[in-house]
């Protein structure tokens, strides 16, 4: 009897074995939708600081990367946005840092000029990606789903142009600030002082709606950044803080506001939102006493709270929030993957770590920029830099100089040999340096490194350094470049651009519904965001235009 029980086991496994292998395995749900967040300059540990609760749901419900990281340079937001959509690194996608060597005049101000690209307008990225000739994450989706539109929102113009940039249907952003004595009929605002309409590729029920055509975060009345230090080095200039004007406020709720405006219109596939008010606190206070909760009084009706960190992270996050629900409210939340990242994280310049020039507007006037460069226009602007630069403006051989918390500089003429190895030996004895670079062909070779690293900066630059700098170089990049220590800035009080752990470590997580939860200790990168997406939505990449990122896979949903 036990024999035959055994043989009919033995013959049951068999059969359920092959009925198994028999049937269709079930097909995954591929989302058709993708929406990117960014939290401009957010710190993975603000999730929980903040108690950003949305942020930290979908953590906890979706894919999560602790140990991602930006995995490139510059860290800078005009570098970052585009990094995320076309998959490739800042060499390959025609500028990499606040500035570049137009080498082959494409932008149109002559051979060798030097160009800020946070100047640049949405034509302008468009020359520099046609030259390279590589295709963004919305020429997939549109070719994948045709007739869908990809869109843009985000309060900078630099942020959502470079990130839209020949790819993109739609491109909202905040305007030039104007005073509202000059419109038609000023009693239709409710004050008097400075306001923001939107700009880009407007959609008409965007452009004609009231909400959008007058807003703003009024700091110039109710709470003056323009003389606090350090805030006063990069003032909030009306486009952050939300402000006390019903129906007309600014910052990350107007963000969120135009992109609820184009999931209610649109037919869409992609929508790229980015939330800025988190940077520029950042960059204002650089976090401190002022910043942290046990410090804070929360009262997020006043101008004061509003441009402090711990309103700002939840208002990004209450923001976040919205765009879920709106999702859940239109059907559509099934279908769309959320991914929530950061395009940096930050430092600031603590004890003696600044070296820039603490006044009104220094960032813009004096520590960001030394040399002379095209902003943009027909004509050079030029500057001297910050004090703390004469020893390197003082060989005589730099072009142009950009410093945050990274030193990149530009020499005259022809940069190679005894000119790059002057410079640099000269950069090595700036405040805060503590690795020197100088190009070689294409890529950047070590000069210097200090003893004066501690040890966990050692252990970083080792792992990071190398391939930091050399994700950055091409024909246009830094001739000789400066990274600095820990806790280091030169621009605003509060700032990112180069390679400190700090400034690299970002927020990562994935998420549409059903998807497995898990905690990934891949260092996935800003690079590998698109062909992760390709993945997710079973669109092969083109062997034509191979990206430098790589593909992580997520296990959707059934």
């Amino acid at each position: 009897m036990f024999k035959r029980l055994r043989v009919m086991l033995v013959a049951f496994m068999v059969l359920a074995a092959l009925l198994a292998a028999a049937a269709p395995a079930l097909a995954v749900h591929r989302p058709t939708k993708v929406m990117i967040v960014v939290m401009d300059q957010m710190q993975p540990g603000y999730a929980k600081q903040f108690n950003m609760t949305n942020v930290l749901k979908l953590q906890n419900m979706g894919v999560t990367f602790p140990n991602a990281f930006v995995g490139d340079l510059a860290s800078e937001t005009v570098v970052s946005h585009n990094v995320m959509v076309s998959g490739l690194f800042p060499k390959h996608m025609g500028w990499s840092d606040e500035a570049i060597r137009d080498v082959h005049n494409i932008l149109g101000y002559g051979v060798d000029s030097i160009v800020t690209t946070g100047d640049l307008g949405y034509a302008d990225y468009v020359k520099l990606i046609e030259e390279y000739d590589y295709p963004k994450l919305g020429d997939y989706l549109h070719e994948k789903f045709p007739g869908k539109i990809v869109a843009n929102v985000g309060e900078k113009g630099y942020q959502v142009e470079s990130m839209a940039a020949s790819s993109s249907d739609f491109w909202v952003r905040m305007g030039s600030a104007k005073a509202t004595t000059t419109l038609p009929d000023p009693s239709v605002v409710p004050w008097t002082g400075k306001y923001r309409g939107p700009a880009g590729q407007v959609p008409s029920y965007i452009a004609s709606d009231d909400r959008f055509k007058i807003s703003a975060g009024n700091p110039w009345d109710t709470y003056d950044t323009t003389s606090t230090a350090p805030a006063w080095v990069y003032p909030e200039d009306g486009r952050y803080a939300p402000g006390e004007q019903a129906g007309h406020v600014s910052g990350d709720a107007w963000v969120a506001d135009a992109a609820l405006k184009i999931i209610d219109n649109e037919d869409w596939s992609g929508l790229w939102v980015t939330f800025s008010a988190i940077d520029k606190i950042g960059h204002m206070w650089g976090g401190g006493a002022v910043d942290t909760l046990a410090n804070y009084k929360w009262d997020p009706n006043t101008i004061f709270n509003q441009i402090h960190m711990p309103f700002t992270a939840k208002n990004a996050d209450n923001q976040l929030g919205r765009l879920i629900d709106e999702l859940k409210a239109k059907g559509q939340f099934n279908d769309t993957l959320i991914i929530v990242t950061a395009d940096h994280g930050s430092t600031y310049g603590k004890d003696d770590g600044f070296h820039g020039v603490n006044a009104f507007d220094a960032g813009n006037l004096t520590n960001w920029y030394a040399g002379t460069w095209h902003a943009g226009a027909s004509t050079e602007s030029s500057s001297t830099g910050s004090p703390a630069l004469k020893p390197l403006m003082d060989t005589g051989k730099v072009q142009f100089s950009y410093q945050s918390t990274a030193i990149e500089t530009w020499l005259k003429g022809d940069p190679r040999g005894a000119d790059e190895r002057e410079v640099a030996a000269v950069m090595e004895t700036l405040p805060g340096v503590i690795a020197t670079y100088v190009k070689n062909g294409d890529r950047y070779k070590l000069y210097s490194s200090s003893s004066t690293m501690t040890a966990d900066e050692k252990i970083w630059w080792s792992a990071t350094g190398q391939q930091l700098v050399d994700s950055m170089c091409f024909s246009g990049s830094a001739d000789v470049v400066g990274l600095l220590a820990d806790k280091t800035s030169y621009g605003a009080f509060g700032d990112h651009g180069g390679a400190q752990m700090d400034v690299q470590r970002i927020p990562m997580a994935w998420y549409m519904p059903g998807i497995k939860h898990s905690v990934s200790n891949q260092p996935l990168r800003l690079v590998d965001i698109m062909p992760t997406i390709l993945k997710s939505m079973g669109i092969a990449a083109k062997a034509a235009d191979p990206m430098d990122g790589s593909a992580f896979a997520l296990k959707l949903p059934k």
